[in-house]
């Protein structure tokens, strides 16, 4: 079987790639924005929100925005906060398809925060139908 990639070594696989901060309340994206990039939390705390709630907390090694790279010309689905200072790395498309093709693991990994994103979502769809 093969196990989730690290944080640390998506990062080192990331090299060179664009990083990007932000302080406590900034915004990565909004909802409906163009995307061009997924990001690796390298430190700090994010919070992913569609309207006023918040769908999960993201913390160092995790990902955000791989939506955008897997399905190409639609708009960001939330809106990522800030949650502290925070330090990412954007990985834009060429270089999640060269992690892809030299780093099978990362696709592994990319495919379970998806997976595991999609079971709570349906776990509160579950729930919130229940209450009708």
């Amino acid at each position: 079987m093969i196990q989730d990639i690290a944080g640390e070594e998506i990062l080192a696989a990331c090299g060179d790639a664009e990083a990007v901060t932000l302080k406590p309340g900034g915004i990565l994206f909004r909802e409906g924005d163009d995307a061009r990039a997924m990001y690796v939390v390298k430190q700090g705390t994010l919070r992913i929100l569609s309207g006023s709630t918040i769908l999960e907390t993201v913390r160092v090694g995790g990902l955000v925005g791989e939506m955008a790279i897997i399905e190409a010309h639609m708009p960001r689905s939330a809106t990522v906060i800030a949650g502290t200072y925070c330090e990412l790395v954007e990985i834009d498309v060429p270089r999640f398809l060269s992690l892809v093709a030299n780093t099978p693991a990362f696709s592994i990994t990319v495919l379970r925060v998806i997976s595991r994103r999609l079971r709570v979502m349906n776990r509160r769809y579950r729930v919130s139908t229940r209450s009708l």
